[in-house]
């Protein structure tokens, strides 16, 4: 970085090595990788720290296509829309949980558990804020999470475990719809 001053006025200037004459880029992918299921069909309250499932049982979610077959992305946001027109009294935040294989089988409405033999494939997790009510449906976001990943081997797909903060009670069938956007890093 250098310093020069012009017609009295400072101005930073950050120097760039040419490459030649050819522009200079950044190169990478932008993924986006989309979850719909419907939870069970009965209003059976969830306590915090329970997990939300299909209607077949299971709460264990497959993000597909995030990046690059065995590469590293980076999550760049996360958002979850229920189809329910308002916020479920007592309903708080949510954590999305990140798994590189897919994790022990665990049912709708189980109290979320990191079993020691899934530490292996558990990438951490995005912290998603209390849903907000957007008319038809109830919304919720996290952006620039900035949470690298690397993809197992062979593998363009992530798993997820959507883990309730608050205690509520759903309504029956209700649809969720999971969005994670990620950026392939290239390492």
């Amino acid at each position: 970085m250098a310093q020069r001053i012009v017609d009295g006025e400072q101005y930073e200037v950050f120097l760039v090595r040419d490459d030649a004459g050819s522009s200079l880029t950044v190169d990478g992918k932008a993924y986006r990788s989309i979850v719909s299921f419907a939870r069970p069909s009965d209003t059976t309250a969830y306590a915090a720290g329970d997990v939300v499932g299909t209607a077949a049982g299971s709460a264990i979610h497959t993000l597909s296509g995030v990046g690059p077959a065995g590469g590293y992305v980076v999550v760049q946001s996360a958002s979850l829309f229920i189809n329910t027109s308002s916020v479920p009294a007592g309903m708080g935040a949510f954590r999305l949980h990140f798994y590189s294989s897919s994790p022990s089988a665990i049912a709708d409405n189980a109290a979320f558990t990191l079993s020691s033999g899934d530490t292996a494939s558990y990438m951490g997790y995005a912290d998603l804020s209390a849903p907000q009510d957007l008319g038809n449906v109830i919304y919720s976001q996290a952006d620039y999470i900035g949470r690298q990943l690397k993809l197992a081997s062979g593998q363009t797909s992530l798993f997820a475990q959507l883990e309730t903060r608050g205690a509520y009670t759903p309504a029956s069938s209700t649809t969720y719809e999971i969005r994670v956007g990620t950026l392939e890093a290239g390492l």
